[in-house]
């Protein structure tokens, strides 16, 4: 499996103030005939997300073992990154037994579902939060039907997954069981360790098919009340 990260920085373009001015009806809506103090400030309803500016930069191609995270790429407050990828193989086997205990002699987090595990291909985006916010995901593929898990772990000493994050106010991993067409999600973070999106498909049960998918991981502002209104759309 080979996968090709792109490092992005974001810039946010804050609405400028305008000044007051006498407009004509033929001037309505009056906001649009209002001079900004800056160039690319927001018109007025769109969201937050459309401040964000990202310039996209080519990093190097990656290969990684099945079951194991690469090192983290370092992720600052409004900077993210892309990766691209093709899972070779989808499938779950509900009688496997995964190893539970990992290098380091703790317990792993990995599968996310038990008893069970995948037999398909698994890819693994790695970042290390610099500071906290909010991590934004965003994947898609060309398949209209394959169901995909893109959970999201936080890795021990011995960089594998020993904790998985959970929906707010339940006990179900972040990214399960999700249409692979197209997937969105956003959760809160500290600085504390690095994390890890887990990629894999359990359906269809098929091994021989290569699944192409392009994502994106961005840390954005936690701000009070915004959620994911600052992650970036359609990236």
């Amino acid at each position: 499996m080979r996968v090709f990260f792109l490092k992005p920085v974001l810039n946010v373009a804050l609405i400028g103030t305008a000044a007051l001015g006498t407009v004509s009806c033929e001037e309505w809506p009056r906001h649009r005939h209002k001079p900004s103090t800056q160039a690319d400030a927001l018109e007025a309803g769109e969201p937050p997300s459309e401040g964000l500016s990202i310039e996209w930069l080519t990093a190097a191609e990656e290969d990684e073992p099945n079951l194991v995270p690469a090192e983290g790429i370092p992720l600052a407050q409004g900077e993210g990154l892309r990766a691209v990828g093709t899972l070779e193989g989808l499938g779950w086997d509900s009688e496997s037994t995964a190893d539970r205990v990992s290098a380091c002699e703790t317990t792993l987090a990995f599968p996310p579902a038990a008893p069970g595990e995948y037999t398909g291909d698994v890819d693994w985006i790695t970042v290390t939060p610099e500071e906290e916010g909010v991590l934004c995901m965003e994947l898609s593929t060309d398949h209209p039907t394959a169901r995909l898990d893109t959970a999201l772990y936080v890795l021990g000493d011995c960089n594998e997954p020993v904790g998985v994050f959970v929906q707010p106010g339940s006990t179900t991993p972040i990214g399960m069981d999700v249409p692979a067409s197209h997937i969105r999600w956003a959760i809160g973070l500290d600085a504390t360790a690095s994390v890890a999106v887990g990629l894999a498909g359990f359906f269809p049960d098929d091994a021989d098919l290569d699944l192409d998918w392009t994502a994106s991981l961005a840390l954005v502002p936690s701000v009070e009340g915004a959620a994911d209104m600052l992650c970036p759309r359609g990236s």
